[in-house]
């Protein structure tokens, strides 16, 4: 199971470590992090996990077009 940590819990875990690497960390967090909606709720998540929705959502359509032609060549013949 995921540990769901808030902002405050998320800074006190990095505040132990080195002022440069809190940089990274933050700097890497605003670079890379994108928002979506769900249900009327805003999220922000990372660029890679928005790829990955992108690509599987793609990857359902062509896979329901692919089911779509098959159906139509069953119900032709």
């Amino acid at each position: 199971m995921y540990k769901i940590i808030d902002m405050a819990d998320f800074i006190k875990e990095i505040s132990d470590l080195p002022v440069d690497k809190q940089e990274d960390v933050l700097q890497n967090l605003s670079d890379k992090m994108m928002p979506i909606e769900i249900d009327g709720n805003i999220f922000m998540i990372h660029q890679n996990v928005a790829s990955l929705i992108d690509n599987l959502s793609a990857q359902l359509k062509f896979l329901e077009k692919e089911r779509d032609i098959q159906f139509a060549r069953k119900k032709n013949n």
